[in-house]
């Protein structure tokens, strides 16, 4: 009787492993991923840790995302910039992984930067986390080519004590190398899809804000907005930065960098393996400035802070936390921390940076000069964050290419702007 009793007891325990390992199976999670930042490599090691579950990668695409939302295919798992959260928080979109999160970190080892991905529907930095940044650096320290400084006649930054607007201004003015009447020395490259950061980051520094009005308006009365998309324009019509329809750059901003062909990259720590990989110049030739000030305060901030976010709506949030845990907390996060593309979102992480050599125990000095003066940047819940960037370029190259004045392409910009906040409000 004991060895029948022994034999059901096999069945039903087979069974059961049976059925669970069945259901395990068809537990697939679909994952919107850039392929440059989370290679094939990645997801197979973790389906071989998790064999109940698989993954279907889409590959990312912002309209796409925006196109299986609608249709009601969202990912479980996507990409956001954590400057933009608040306009899918707002919409309902996201999942508050604050209780996840609390069982598996000590949450004081966090660093702040996370509160780009915390809303609480009127400040960005408080409320629940909806996300984290998968690394960060702080965007508005600048790298600079001394060998150009040198030939300019141009006196380097201080490694610490910041420049005023108008110095680092008139530095890039005096940077810049014209040939036939095209930059040949380009006097800034900057990331041209987190342009937002740079107008937010640099009125903070005097209290203001690019949206007034808990961000239904672009602030466009303000003289100190104004004037800083007229920097922006002036520095594109004279061609002293990338990016620019009248003088398109034959590449991005890295190889150039790298071959001398941009003076200053306005872009912060992540850029340093750039400069490690090398090009005709030695990363001794490089120094590595804290961020200019443009009103009375010191400050700096991330501008785009890149992260992944769980669907609200998931059907498979047990098996999309553990990929997210996988990616965000466990062994690939380190592995980007030892990389040097980014700092850690995690205070414990940080000892892994990379410190072998003089330049990189010096680019990471330099970012722990900064810390204290790290702010979150606020940005309206009502657009997402590359409308304004898409908006720009659409009204301000005609005013470039002389078809219309600047002051009616930004009178225009802000109409436009406003036009799709209104839509959003309805």
């Amino acid at each position: 009787m004991k060895n029948i009793g022994f034999i059901a007891l096999l069945i039903v325990m087979a069974t059961t492993f049976m059925f669970t390992s069945v259901f395990a199976a068809e537990v697939t999670i679909t994952l919107m991923r850039d392929a440059a930042e989370m290679p094939d490599e990645v997801i197979q090691d973790f389906e071989q840790k998790n064999p109940g579950i698989t993954v279907n990668i889409v590959e990312n695409d912002p309209a796409k995302l925006m196109t299986m939302i609608a249709g009601g295919t969202a990912p479980d798992v996507f990409r956001i910039n954590g400057i933009g959260s608040p306009y899918w928080v707002r919409k309902g979109l996201l999942l508050d992984i604050t209780p996840y999160l609390e069982k598996s970190i000590d949450m004081d080892d966090l660093y702040p930067v996370n509160g780009m991905f915390r809303w609480d529907g009127q400040t960005q930095g408080k409320g629940p986390y909806y996300g984290m940044v998968k690394d960060w650096n702080l965007d508005y320290m600048y790298f600079y080519n001394k060998d150009a400084m040198a030939e300019a006649g141009v006196t380097p930054p201080s490694d610490d004590v910041p420049l005023t607007f108008q110095e680092f201004t008139d530095m890039i003015t005096k940077l810049v190398v014209y040939k036939d009447g095209k930059a040949e020395r380009y006097g800034f490259g900057y990331t041209d899809d987190e342009f937002n950061g740079y107008f937010m980051y640099l009125l903070a520094s005097k209290g203001k804000f690019l949206f007034k009005e808990n961000g239904t308006k672009l602030n466009i009365e303000d003289p100190d907005v104004r004037a800083l998309f007229k920097w922006w324009f002036d520095m594109a019509k004279t061609h002293h930065a990338m990016h620019n329809p009248l003088d398109p750059a034959p590449d991005w901003d890295g190889p150039l960098f790298q071959a001398g062909r941009v003076a200053l990259q306005w872009d912060g720590y992540w850029f340093g393996p750039i400069i490690n990989e090398g090009g005709k110049i030695p990363p001794d030739r490089f120094g590595f400035a804290p961020a200019p000030i443009y009103g009375d305060k010191r400050v700096n901030a991330t501008g785009g802070g890149t992260g992944y976010v769980i669907y609200s709506q998931t059907k498979n949030l047990e098996a999309a936390w553990k990929f997210y845990e996988y990616y965000m907390l466990g062994d690939e996060a380190l592995a980007r921390a030892k990389s040097g593309w980014g700092l850690p979102a995690r205070k414990s992480l940080m000892q892994y940076v990379p410190q072998e050599t003089p330049f990189d125990k010096y680019r990471l000095e330099q970012v722990q000069k900064e810390l204290p003066y790290q702010i979150i940047l606020q940005f309206t819940p009502y657009l997402r964050d590359s409308t304004l960037v898409s908006v720009y370029n659409q009204q301000m190259e005609p005013a470039l290419k002389d078809q219309v004045d600047f002051d009616t392409a930004l009178n225009n910009l802000a109409q436009q702007i406003d036009a799709m906040i209104e839509r959003e409000l309805q």
